[in-house]
């Protein structure tokens, strides 16, 4: 009876563990959609806004989310600020996740002491946004030899500028009024 005894050199194990690393490491991908960012009406207070982050990965778990902070240049009104952060588990290999920030879109939010502002005025304003994801971490290693795969982040940000305007009369346009 012929037996045979394969040994796996540490040189041939750490060759194909880093080139499973390097393909795994491109395997998240990321991708950011904004919502259009407007005033809902002239002279109201409430702000159309939000984004969309899409990620993905050959890895079975995967977090994605993100932030934004919505503000106008005036000392009479705050910020709208927003962060949502998800994760995702699949059984089989390879996630896909998509995540609104806020949790519904489109979104709806007031801007605080915009009611304070004087009437005729209209205000320069900027949606800030943030967007994150990462895929989970495997190691894998033989005694005296290991190396980590996966683990990827990837990070964008960017922001949309605004105007805000308050009526000339000092309250909201309510449209026609029967």
């Amino acid at each position: 009876m012929n037996s045979r005894n394969f040994v796996v050199s540490p040189a041939l194990f750490l060759s194909c563990a880093l080139f499973a690393s390097m393909a795994a490491q491109a395997s998240l991908t990321m991708s950011t959609t904004p919502q259009s960012i407007y005033q809902i009406g002239d002279g109201s207070s409430a702000v159309s806004l939000g984004h969309t982050v899409y990620a993905r990965t050959n890895f079975n778990r995967l977090i994605a989310g993100g932030t934004f902070n919505a503000s106008c240049a005036s000392t009479y009104t705050g910020s709208i600020p927003g962060e949502r952060t998800l994760p995702s588990e699949s059984f089989a290999s390879g996630n896909v996740l998509y995540v609104t920030i806020p949790a519904q879109l489109p979104a709806y939010l007031n801007m605080p002491g915009f009611e304070s502002v004087p009437a005729g005025t209209t205000l320069s304003c900027t949606y800030a946004w943030t967007s994150r994801s990462q895929e989970s971490t495997y190691s894998i290693g033989v005694p005296g030899i290991g190396i980590t795969i996966g683990g990827q982040e990837l990070r964008d940000g960017g922001s949309i500028g605004f105007y805000m305007n308050r009526s000339g009369s000092g309250e909201p346009d309510r449209g026609c009024l029967h």
